[in-house]
């Protein structure tokens, strides 16, 4: 795999270590990294060399990786040296491939011949542009021949249906009699939130918009201590992956803006412990997502 695709995960890598907030000496295990962001161990091990040369991480003896200082420039929402690199040209491949699936001009299996022949360029970058897609999990190899893209909302009336159902089962997540806010994680999200609102316009990724969507999303279920919520907004989140990158260019930064800014109202009427109004501003953010 190609060095683009170690940029893009020392990006990711370094997004789960702020969004976390990862001990300063932590160790950086390679293996669950590959797990989490459904890559081999091999470009995850580049990436974490990337992240060496940046200073961001220092090698333990032997094979492993150990988390130094966040740096100055990082403090500021930059990425320092080569990982700071605008978006190459098999991001925007991807990105023109994603947007063309989630509007249906791209069938769900699909051969790398066929883009090929779609994009007119060469089979090096559509191979590289699909391992892009098939690190965030949107895309992935099929025994023997092709590629096949994850299960999605295809059509508005399902994209209708699926926020009808979060509506309910969101809503009643708040009502349950359980209901327990994890303080710690509660604290995490709102700062993720906050740091989304400080990156300048342009520098922000899908990947982290989603992340930070479908954190909060979980968060609200997960707390009500019953895992059929939390699997049941899962599986939402997984189905609204595909539209969530592929509209992420589309947003305007007032959108994006609202949209955080609601997540941190719920988030903060949850830790005063008013969880009717949580609800009343979780039924207000889910029903504005539903108009055009």
């Amino acid at each position: 795999m190609g060095g683009n695709l170690a940029r893009d995960i020392a990006r990711e890598i370094l997004r789960l270590r702020r969004q976390e907030q990862w001990d300063v000496g932590v160790t950086v295990p390679v293996q669950t990294l590959a797990r989490r962001l459904g890559v081999s161990r091999t470009p995850v091990r580049k990436a974490l060399l990337l992240l060496v040369d940046e200073g961001v991480l220092e090698r333990e003896t032997g094979a492993g990786f150990r988390l130094r200082p966040l740096q100055p420039s990082d403090r500021e929402g930059g990425l320092a040296g080569s990982i700071s690199l605008t978006a190459s040209e098999e991001s925007d491949l991807s990105s023109r491939i994603l947007a063309d699936r989630a509007s249906n001009q791209i069938s769900p299996d699909v051969s790398e011949s066929e883009l090929l022949a779609r994009y007119g360029t060469s089979r090096g970058a559509v191979r590289k542009a699909l391992q892009l897609l098939a690190a965030e999990g949107l895309v992935h190899r099929q025994r023997g021949h092709g590629w096949r893209f994850v299960e999605s909302l295809d059509n508005e009336d399902a994209i209708a249906e699926s926020y009808a159902f979060r509506i309910s089962v969101e809503c009643a997540a708040l009502r349950q009699p359980g209901y327990r806010a994890d303080e710690r994680e509660l604290a995490q999200l709102r700062n993720a939130h906050l740091d989304f609102l400080e990156t300048p316009p342009g520098m922000a990724s899908p990947q982290e918009w989603f992340w930070i969507n479908a954190h909060f999303h979980e968060a609200v279920a997960a707390w009500s201590q019953n895992r059929f919520f939390l699997q049941a907004i899962r599986h939402q989140n997984s189905l609204r992956r595909m539209h969530q990158y592929a509209d992420f260019p589309s947003l305007t930064p007032a959108e994006i803006e609202q949209s955080c800014r609601d997540h941190l109202g719920i988030l903060d009427a949850i830790g005063m412990g008013d969880l009717a109004r949580a609800e009343t501003l979780l039924r207000e953010h889910l029903s504005a997502a539903t108009k055009p």
